[in-house]
């Protein structure tokens, strides 16, 4: 399957002071390195996704005017009427990476179209083809397990392994996690921790059942990567102590991701 949605999205900033501005326009020397990323956009009307200021009336009253609400992450006190997203002030960089996807994710999976609909839901295959190779030829890397419960996030993270050569299989649950562990050798799983109320296990419970696991198809031990929103010394204490090799957190950024690869697979050239 060739992968046809977009890995970059637009952003318009709207109603804020220069004191804010000067923060969010931080926010896109972060956006660019990763998947999806976020670019500045030309204007209000052509952007993919709005940053507001919910305590700006007029602003509020143009976004909502324009039916925009569904693709607009507001920062203030108050959570406008109708809002699928807000942020309080200070403003966080990272949670509006991660709102921005959620919006993504959810106009996604919205969708009816039908490569957004193959995109989201096509099984994959044994051999994942790579991205943008129009040839069928399988990648010659390293197989890689990625579990997550949330498509979106599955997808995204197998298109920025495979641009890297790997050979991605995906899971959402625990369940066929293991199903795909016990039948081939893997290198390198990526897990995320909370896996959703199908798992019968969670992502440290998982990496636990991986790391305690006496043997393992083709005598391979894979090396285990957390990928996860969960972002305290607390969490990082329990993903050590279920044994994962690298902790990397959600939104993921290029120059982490890539460290803790290099980590995990020293043979990896960029």
């Amino acid at each position: 399957m060739t992968e046809r949605i977009p890995m970059r999205y637009t952003v318009a900033l709207e109603g804020f002071g220069s004191a804010d501005r000067a923060v969010l326009d931080r926010f896109f020397l972060m956006a660019p390195d990763r998947a999806p990323a976020y670019a500045p956009a030309d204007t209000f009307a052509e952007a993919d996704f709005v940053v507001a200021d919910a305590d700006h009336a007029p602003t509020v009253a143009a976004v909502t005017d324009a039916g925009r609400l569904r693709d607009v992450v507001f920062v203030g006190q108050a959570k406008p009427a109708g809002a699928v997203a807000c942020l309080p002030r200070p403003i966080s960089l990272v949670n509006l990476l991660s709102e921005l996807d959620h919006l993504l994710e959810q106009r996604l999976a919205a969708f009816d179209e039908p490569v957004v609909s193959e995109w989201l839901m096509a099984t994959p295959d044994p051999v994942v083809t790579t991205p943008g190779n129009l040839s069928d030829e399988p990648t010659t890397g390293l197989d890689v397990l990625v579990v997550d419960d949330s498509r979106i996030a599955l997808k995204f993270l197998q298109v920025r392994l495979q641009g890297l050569g790997y050979r991605v299989h995906l899971a959402q649950n625990s369940d066929a996690a293991l199903k795909l562990l016990a039948a081939q050798p893997f290198s390198l799983v990526f897990l995320d921790v909370a896996l959703g109320l199908d798992s019968p296990l969670d992502g440290l419970a998982l990496c636990q059942h991986i790391k305690q696991r006496k043997s393992h198809p083709g005598d391979i031990a894979p090396r285990v990567l957390m990928v996860t929103g969960l972002a305290s010394s607390t969490d990082r204490v329990r993903g050590d102590l279920a044994g994962c090799d690298a902790y990397l957190t959600k939104p993921l950024m290029e120059p982490a991701f890539l460290e803790a690869l290099h980590l995990v697979d020293p043979s990896l050239v960029v």
